[in-house]
């Protein structure tokens, strides 16, 4: 391990070794914490994709058209993920509780695109997808193709998204200040067993950043965008 005056400690490790009933509430608090962190970070990149989506020229070329078109289903697909998906590793933390009748509806919509016309094929109710066989009688000849509509850009479903996106990160910043709270408290109050357990998982930050120096422990700096890159020549 890493020489620092700094420790660290893998909760997420930790889990695993505490027992089932007699920390149950702290096994709770820890998933609890992680779902709601991980939520974010969900809504943090949706977020990301939409702005950028509110400042493309729609009419510059084919490349921005194409972009915009991955952004969009980005966007939906992640931000669907962090709020409407049943997942096993992670539960719903609870982010549409800041949630108006209005943004509601303008979930349910966003929902139903996802699973109706991306996640699952098939055209929406304002047409996303529409395709038809058609067969043509021609003077020379006669054929069968396919005439499609696909919608690239809906500047309802960015304006809806960024309304949606708004409000959920709002009220998850203040889920992760509640979760933090009764996670903190519950480790300062743990019994001797549960530090045993804290004490055996001392987490690695520099080798999990695969860097160097002690700037990993500078506020904010416990995050990293990788890419993921074969070998490194030498």
């Amino acid at each position: 391990m890493t020489q620092s005056s700094n420790r660290a400690f893998d909760l997420t490790a930790v889990v695993g070794d505490l027992h089932p009933t007699r920390h149950k509430d702290l096994v709770r608090a820890i998933k609890a914490f992680h779902a709601v962190e991980s939520v974010g970070l969900d809504l943090k990149d949706a977020e990301e994709s939409i702005a950028f989506l509110q400042k493309i020229d729609r009419e510059v070329s084919d490349e921005t058209l194409g972009l915009g078109k991955a952004l969009l289903v980005h966007a939906i697909v992640v931000y669907s993920r962090a709020t409407h998906t049943k997942a096993i590793n992670r539960f719903n933390v609870g982010v549409m509780g800041g949630y108006d009748q209005a943004l509601k509806a303008k979930h349910a919509e966003v929902i139903t695109l996802r699973d109706k016309c991306i996640a699952h094929f098939g055209p929406g109710k304002d047409l996303w997808h529409d395709e038809r066989v058609i067969y043509v009688e021609k003077e020379t000849e006669n054929g069968l193709h396919l005439v499609h509509r696909r919608t690239n850009f809906s500047a309802k479903v960015i304006a809806d998204l960024h309304d949606l996106l708004t409000a959920a990160i709002r009220r998850g910043k203040e889920l992760e200040r509640e979760r933090a709270i009764d996670l903190g408290t519950l480790i300062t109050e743990a019994d001797n067993d549960a530090w045993a357990a804290i004490d055996r998982h001392q987490f690695d930050m520099a080798a999990f950043f695969h860097t160097k120096g002690v700037e990993i422990w500078q506020d904010g700096a416990f995050s990293q965008d990788l890419w993921e890159r074969g070998p490194t020549r030498r």
